[in-house]
């Protein structure tokens, strides 16, 4: 363990603990039971034998984590990198870097009910939130739809019985305001609804150097809105419909800045050609790109919940749809040449409907059954702008078009056999069938690289079991093993013909099986919470993602891998006193390619200095991956946060501090010393909050800071032909909140 600390520097949180623990090691307070729906029904977060995260709303407030992407900050062992606008969530060491059309990511995203197939969808902003439970390891049983490497449960508000509301608004560094709303209104005895309002602007945290482009990068124009209605038709019969939209027009996450040394990469070879602006400073870019990331979504859910009578059995249905469009941009050279600037139009119309039965009442079984349908049509285009190599010289990779459908039958059986040991048993069946039609683009006079046209389809099935065995040691502490295999579907690049014949296109589905044993007690009488898993991946047919040989800026994907996980988890809550709590977490990857032999960007020559264009950027070169690490999974990683609250004559004054650390990763493959810069060197992020209540709850004053310490660390680090690009993560930012309830 000793090298996992090595680099650290323990002094932030070191100091923060023992300021917190000085006043109070007597006096034990008793912790709250959580509830999840982990297993698709409410029970207490110590009795599931799965491995789950589960963050409060208050624990998101206090946490400084306003959108999906901030959780990695709270959850160790998940890196969750960003090029702009496609998410790339990583947990224990499994993900996916690049989705794009034909391919989702390996872990899944749901709001409530609805699971999110696009990445492009998966980063939104948080308002209302009941609770965020991170499930991890494959969920091949109840959440089985493309879940090898976990799930992320977005759980927002329910309507209640009481009218209700709030209203915040904050301001910070950097021109940065928020405002957000929520009003439930209870209109009658048996049906109510709950509306719910967020805004969101940012000056940019980067300054263009560039005069052609637009002023400011990684912005923030972010609105969101949310109407739920209950229906309570009968004592046994509930209905409750979600209505959601957002929409952007900003470049939040895209920062993007060539860092290949000297001018070996042809971004700064041709920056300096065209006497156009470099620069590498922090807080700074040089871009001629004048467009934003625009779009929007709308989205339903529909939800029965019927008990039926006297047999024990719950009736539940949920009907979902979703209508997204996003124009995204990537500045893929990472400057101010007009090079391998990247535009990307998808629009996404996805449905999906579940039917469960499940068992309700106390005795020694309790089961689920259920069946579930999704379809998703997706259209996607990628045009690049290469005017300064070949002037007024822009092309497309085809207009491709994919039509999705999943169907899947599961089940789940608990038997309590003896009065201490449950012996869990389930599985899921699931077919996915994706067509793909691939024509030449109406929006650019060119389409290379596609083999256009393309009219492809292919299936996959596969069935993913699961098993545990829960053993009560006391009331109080359960250990478990588990076995669970998780299924992510086969499917198809951008575009569907690259590097291989059409006969040969499909990818092929990566099947990992999981092999894990826990631990989850509570002790010092309810007031420790202690949660530890150790757990083995078996991980084949790993779809890898790299950037695509030629011209253009688009990536593909292989089945070119297996591989080996061991890891450790380790979750902690204590009480100390009414007044103090302390949180802990931490995981250990040891991971490892197997039969792998993969390929990686090296600089084309030596030295710094490129004579010509083709001398400059990048090519690729054979690496041997057999027994390397995995690519974005960080052999250590830990979170820990203090809450002190400070009692004042009419008023009390919480403190909270937390410390977030991610050790070193690659984000690619690493072929020589200057290709080091692909390496993710170890950081940690120490936020704090101080909040100002007044005994009568009405309102409240805070203030905020997150980065504290201004830490470099990287959204998304990528090698392509053109060099070696970053998107800098968010710098130290601070400011005040203002809340109101009613």
């Amino acid at each position: 363990m000793r090298k996992y600390f090595s680099n650290i520097s323990l002094n932030y949180p070191i100091a923060l603990f023992a300021i917190l623990a000085v006043n109070g090691m007597v006096n034990a307070a008793v912790l709250e039971e959580v509830v999840v729906t982990a297993q698709k029904r409410a029970e207490s977060l110590q009795e599931v034998p799965i491995a789950v995260a589960v963050l409060s709303d208050e624990d998101l407030i206090n946490q400084g984590i306003s959108g999906t992407q901030g959780l990695q900050a709270a959850i160790p062992g998940l890196v969750y990198n960003n090029t702009g606008a496609t998410a790339q969530p990583f947990l224990r060491g499994v993900g996916t870097r690049l989705a794009q059309n034909g391919l989702e990511v390996s872990v899944a995203t749901n709001v409530d009910d609805r699971y999110i197939a696009r990445p492009t969808a998966s980063l939104f902003e948080l308002a209302d939130i009941e609770r965020i439970e991170v499930l991890k390891g494959p969920q091949g049983t109840l959440y089985g739809r493309n879940a090898t490497g976990g799930a992320i449960r977005v759980i927002t508000k329910d309507v209640d019985d009481e009218f209700s509301g709030t209203f915040k608004a904050s301001a910070g560094n950097y021109e940065s305001y928020t405002v957000s709303g929520t009003v439930n209104l209870p209109l009658a005895d048996n049906f109510g609804m709950r509306i719910t309002g967020l805004g969101k602007w940012r000056d940019g945290y980067a300054k263009n150097v560039d005069p052609r482009g637009r002023s400011d990068f990684d912005d923030l124009d972010y609105q969101a809105f949310r109407t739920k209605f209950r229906w309570d038709m009968s004592e046994s019969a509930t209905a409750r419909l979600t209505l959601d939209y957002w929409q952007r027009d900003d470049l939040g996450g895209v920062e993007n800045v060539d860092l290949s040394p000297g001018n070996l990469g042809t971004t700064k070879f041709l920056a300096a050609a065209n006497n156009n602006p470099i620069t590498t400073e922090k807080g700074k870019l040089a871009s001629a790109m004048t467009d934003s990331n625009e779009g929007e979504e709308f989205s339903s859910q529909l939800r029965f919940d019927i008990s039926l009578g006297d047999s024990g059995i719950d009736l539940v249905s949920i009907t979902t749809y979703n209508d997204f469009e996003l124009d995204w941009i990537g500045d893929a050279d990472g400057g101010s040449s007009r090079h391998l600037d990247a535009f990307v139009f998808e629009k996404s119309d996805g449905f999906s409907q579940e039917i469960q039965l499940l068992s309700n009442n106390d005795g020694a079984l309790s089961w689920i059954l259920g069946g579930y349908y999704f379809s998703d049509e997706h259209d996607y285009e990628l045009t690049v702008d290469f005017s300064d190599v070949v002037p007024g010289f822009t092309f497309s990779q085809s207009a491709q078009s994919i039509d999705a459908e999943s169907w899947a039958i599961f089940g789940q059986l608990s038997w309590t056999f003896f009065e201490k040991a449950t012996l869990t048993l389930g599985g899921r069946y699931t077919e996915d069938d994706k067509d793909v039609v691939g024509v030449a683009s109406q929006l650019e006079p060119v389409t290379l690289g596609a083999g256009v046209p393309i009219d492809l389809s292919d299936s996959w099935s596969e069935f993913t079991p699961k098993a545990s065995l829960e053993y009560l040691i006391n009331e109080d502490v359960m250990v478990y093993f588990t076995y669970a295999r998780g299924f992510k579907s086969g499917g198809f690049n951008y575009p569907a013909v690259t590097s291989k014949p059409p006969a040969e296109s499909a990818l092929d589905p990566e099947i990992l099986d999981m092999y894990e044993i826990g631990l989850k007690g509570d002790f010092l009488g309810s007031a420790l919470r202690l949660s530890a898993a150790g757990y083995y991946y078996d991980y084949t047919d790993l779809q890898v993602t790299r950037a695509a040989a030629g011209v253009g800026a688009a990536v593909t994907t292989e089945n070119a891998a297996n591989a080996e996980i061991w890891g450790f988890d380790l979750d902690a809550v204590w009480a100390v006193t009414d007044d103090m709590t302390l949180s802990a977490g931490l995981n250990v990857l040891d991971t490892e390619y197997k039969d792998y032999t993969a390929s990686a960007f090296i600089f084309k020559i030596p030295g710094n200095a490129a004579s010509s264009y083709a001398e400059a950027g990048m090519t690729r070169t054979p690496i041997v991956a057999d027994g390397l690490d995995m690519i974005r999974a960080p052999d250590f990683s830990f979170y820990l946060s203090g809450e002190y609250v400070f009692r004042l004559s009419n008023a009390s004054l919480p403190i909270f501090l937390s410390y977030s650390y991610k050790g070193e990763y690659d984000f690619d493959f690493v072929a020589g010393p200057r290709e080091a810069l692909l390496t993710q060197d170890d950081y940690g992020l120490l936020n704090g909050r101080a909040t100002y209540k007044p005994d009568h709850g009405k309102w409240a004053i805070a203030l905020f800071a997150h980065n504290m310490t201004d830490e470099d660390y990287y959204d998304d680090n990528v090698a392509n032909g053109a060099g070696i690009r970053v998107n800098r993560g968010a710098p130290r930012t601070y400011g005040v909140e203002l809340s109101y309830n009613f």
